[in-house]
């Protein structure tokens, strides 16, 4: 299997759920390993080019899998989730032919489905999304009991047209303590005809030892498993790349996960929002009675009114 993975270093696998780039899931009580590759296409429509594409389905399972195919429009809800949407003449999900539309992959085989790009009418300039679903055929078990759940992937496609504008606005960042789970808020617009998100690494620092917005760096090898955060910096990780749609304004959420004692701490980040730099210090304070801090016994003394000063003065010098 690991010479597999080599092959295909773009692979998204997936446990009987949804994925790809936009982090569809359902979670199954029986799982199948399958990985798509690769999780998202950009397409130049106008292009004779780029309209023929190919993706590679690969079953890691001990088990034969039958999968079916099929294309649906779509948008991002107020919860940020895909939302499938009645398709139009101008929907890219209408424009979209593929074979094969269902299909046995043995354990260990891959497949491909080869889809092409043909609108039917002249396309309006901007964004075209669809989602190519690939979704698991259930077998006849009559040994199996109780509710059957179906998993599928979801591979997302991007078709452009004409003059192409990202403008995103980051108009506030913020981090919640007050709910039950610990979460930044990144209050986005996006302003221009195509979809935008964020890309970095956040990190998150003890307040007494942070050594401001611009001493600090992207940690390296982040993205390797079991690799390990030197200290002091007490988390890190990447950048939800959930994507803002055009003329649309989201909250988006990084789910902080990590266990912090009480505390004065600053969200670091490291990023960007289609190509400008995020380089930014947000100060927070875990309270000694908050469910989401630890009972750890090393415990970051609270600053936060002197940490916040301290930002604001350093950012007026600038």
């Amino acid at each position: 299997m690991k010479n597999l993975i080599q092959f295909f270093p773009k692979l998204s696998t997936i446990s009987l759920g949804i994925l790809g780039a936009l982090a569809l899931s359902t979670m199954p009580a029986s799982a199948i390993n399958v990985g798509v590759s690769p999780p998202r296409f950009q397409i130049d429509i106008k292009s004779n080019k780029t309209r023929s594409q190919a993706i590679k389905v690969i079953n890691f399972d001990s088990k034969p899998v039958e999968l079916k195919v099929y294309v649906r429009s779509w948008v991002m809800n107020e919860k940020n989730q895909i939302q499938p949407i009645p398709p139009s003449e101008q929907s890219l999900d209408q424009w979209i032919v593929y074979t094969p539309s269902r299909f046995i992959i043995p354990p260990g085989s891959s497949q491909t489905i080869r889809f092409a790009v043909r609108p039917r009418i002249q396309p309006q300039n901007g964004e075209h999304r669809a989602m190519i679903f690939i979704e698991e055929i259930p077998g006849n078990n009559p040994s199996s009991k109780g509710l059957q759940v179906i998993g599928k992937v979801g591979v997302a496609v991007y078709g452009y047209v004409g003059d192409i504008k990202r403008v995103g606005v980051l108009n506030a960042v913020n981090v919640d303590t007050k709910s039950n789970a610990l979460n930044a808020i990144f209050d986005i617009s996006n302003q221009g005809n195509a979809s935008i998100n964020l890309k970095g690494q956040y990190a998150i620092w003890p307040a007494t030892k942070y050594p401001g917005a611009d001493a600090t760096k992207p940690v390296v090898n982040i993205e390797k498993p079991g690799s390990k955060i030197a200290e002091p910096v007490a988390d890190a990780g990447f950048l939800p790349s959930v994507p803002v749609l055009p003329d649309n304004r989201r909250r988006v959420l990084l789910p902080i996960t990590k266990n912090l004692p009480p505390g004065d701490y600053v969200l670091d980040i490291n990023g960007e929002l289609n190509g400008v730099a995020i380089n930014k210090g947000i100060p927070f304070t875990v309270p000694f009675n908050s469910p989401v801090a630890s009972n750890s016994r090393s415990r970051v003394q609270p600053n936060s009114t002197k940490l916040r000063d301290s930002l604001r003065n350093s950012q007026r010098r600038k």
